[in-house]
């Protein structure tokens, strides 16, 4: 809409003119039909340019707010974009910890399998072990 100074403006100069032809009319200079006429077409003229000038205004308004919008937009592309580059990231990433986990699984079994033929084998020697002191015992014995 127009400022309060152009509307005042523009309601000073329509006086103004419907003044002039008020002036014109009774001095004889123009018909008081002409003068009705003529006041008439400026006030469709007035009203005519009021209807432009807020169009004009209205469509300013909606070309800023479709900059906007594209502005908007754009930022929801990038977004998207860096959406998607970092799910491929987290879908390689778990890709990767699942892989550990499984290599992680599999070194733990054989250490585990390992521990178990160690533990074995020292159960093993100790029993060779054992049985050589018993030998030795006897050994000594024999000799004393």
């Amino acid at each position: 809409m127009l400022s309060p100074r152009h509307l005042a403006a523009i309601a000073i100069l329509g006086g103004l003119v419907l003044a002039v032809l008020g002036v014109l009319s009774l001095t004889g200079a123009v018909s008081p039909a002409a003068a009705l006429a003529a006041a008439a077409f400026l006030l469709a003229l007035s009203a005519l340019a009021f209807l432009v000038l807020t169009v004009r205004r209205l469509d300013g308004k909606a070309h800023r707010i479709d900059l906007r919008v594209k502005k908007i937009e754009n930022g929801l592309t990038q977004s998207a974009t860096g959406l998607k580059r970092i799910e491929s990231r987290i879908d390689r990433l778990s890709a990767a910890v699942e892989e550990s986990a499984t290599r992680r699984n599999e070194d733990l079994s054989a250490i585990l399998a390992s521990l178990g033929e160690d533990r074995v084998n020292a159960m093993t020697h100790a029993e060779e072990v054992a049985e050589l002191r018993a030998a030795l015992r006897e050994l000594r014995e024999e000799r004393v």
